[in-house]
């Protein structure tokens, strides 16, 4: 497969749900009519080339499978291609749905480390796609694919994100109905967790400051905003100058860095602005109306092995708490910094143990019920890492799913089924606003 169909094989998968790998299809030869449109959405074109490279992917390596089947799969995947397109018209005619750039670069990085894992290493990835890293994350079509596949997922979250209840009885209707076809519940634990972030030095950020602000000096003196921006970002766009590309409307960016950008006149540049992020210098490029464009420098405190160590300590001495019978519940509400676990004490409920990451699969797999491990370093974001201990509370070990034993588990998927019907007939209804052409296949 070469490198051309590798790289439409990527943005298929930024619009698609499933996370499972690529398959390796057959060559596509010259002369097929790849960019043949078969459907327009609103103003969106849906070419041959989509389908064709969804259908490979359904196909896999499948041989002997016959042209009614083909034929059933491909009007299937024209289907959901224009429903997609529906949600994504349905999302721009709602001016309150907008996508940050940071939200953007994070779900181009989880796509990118999942074919690295795909492709044996990073080297490799960038060799089968023929662009490296930092061009995948700056390319335009990639960003675009990006930006409409989180604008579909936001238009499903506006809709559905009232409550859901799903009563006792519908409970045992979905079971009764279903548990046939469930699938085996994998091998669980019952966690808690204590999270703390490696955070840099207050010392060392206020000098990181103060270098932005020497950076902005020379820019307002005349040195060149994309120079300093290729030379010293540490944004993906650095090698465009720092453009993050656009306009874009309110609501796309961070807070802070918002309200920095829409105050300041075309050409000017902002003073340093401090997010979670890190320290952006800001230049904007151009206003129309409310949505703007701008170009940034980043630049991201780094963390020293003191500050490493400072908080391996820390969390090493609340681990020897716990253990001496200290309440590990009470330590995590106070000492955690990961938000959502905290507020329960630390409880992370049940995790299939093929979720876990091989280290907390090494450690957690020698534990006993009780058993608190040591300090695992952790990747917890983008640009936090710190150190984790886990208390083992249960293991779970495989059987058939059960109202009694999976309640929590079975209401999760019973609720999912019961908004995936809602979801059908929300976009069935959106089709009827909404321009739909479909043209005849070409075969």
């Amino acid at each position: 497969m070469n490198n051309r169909h590798i790289y439409i094989f990527f943005l298929l998968s930024l619009f698609l749900s499933c996370t499972s790998l690529l398959a390796q299809p057959k060559q596509l030869h010259d002369g097929e009519k790849l960019d043949a449109v078969i459907a327009v959405v609103g103003k969106y074109p849906i070419l041959k080339s989509t389908i064709d490279a969804q259908l490979m992917m359904a196909l896999g390596t499948k041989t002997g499978t016959s042209s009614d089947t083909i034929a059933r799969l491909r009007e299937q995947i024209l289907q959901s291609e224009i429903d997609q397109k529906v949600l994504l018209v349905r999302a721009e005619m709602d001016s309150t749905i907008t996508v940050s750039e940071s939200e953007i670069d994070e779900r181009l990085d989880q796509r990118i480390k999942q074919y690295e894992r795909q492709f044996g290493s990073r080297a490799e990835m960038e060799k089968a796609f023929g662009k490296s890293v930092g061009e995948i994350n700056s390319s335009p079509e990639l960003r675009d694919r990006a930006r409409e596949s989180i604008m579909i997922e936001k238009v499903r979250g506006a809709k559905f994100s009232h409550p859901q209840v799903v009563s006792k009885r519908d409970m045992q209707e979905f079971f009764a109905a279903y548990k046939d076809s469930l699938p085996r519940v994998t091998a669980q634990v019952e966690l808690a967790t204590i999270v703390k972030l490696i955070k840099p030095d207050p010392l060392q950020k206020q000098k990181m400051k103060s270098f932005a602000k020497s950076l902005v000096d020379s820019i307002r003196n005349g040195a060149s905003f994309s120079d300093f921006a290729a030379r010293y970002s540490q944004h993906s766009t650095a090698k465009t100058g720092g453009d993050l590309g656009g306009p874009y409307p309110r609501g796309t960016f961070l807070p802070d860095f918002e309200s920095a950008a829409f105050k300041l006149k075309t050409g000017e540049t902002s003073d340093p602005i401090e997010t979670d992020q890190g320290i952006h210098i800001i230049k904007l490029l151009e206003r129309k109306g409310e949505e703007i464009r701008v170009a940034q420098i980043l630049l991201k405190p780094e963390t020293s092995k003191n500050d490493e160590d400072s908080i391996l300590y820390l969390i090493e001495s609340l681990r020897t708490r716990a253990k001496n019978g200290e309440d590990f519940a009470r330590l995590a509400s106070e000492y955690s910094d990961d938000a959502e676990s905290k507020n329960n004490g630390g409880t992370l409920g049940r995790v299939r143990i093929e979720e876990l990451g091989a280290e907390q699969h090494s450690v957690i797999d020698s534990m006993q019920i009780g058993d608190i491990s040591r300090p695992v370093k952790i990747a917890y974001s983008r640009t936090l890492t710190g150190y984790q201990i886990v208390k083992l509370i249960a293991r779970i070990e495989p059987h058939q799913p059960s109202l009694k034993t999976d309640y929590r588990d079975l209401e999760a998927l019973a609720m999912q089924w019961k908004m995936s019907q809602e979801m059908q007939k929300f976009v069935a209804d959106s089709r009827k606003n909404v321009y739909v052409e479909i043209r005849d296949q070409v075969k």
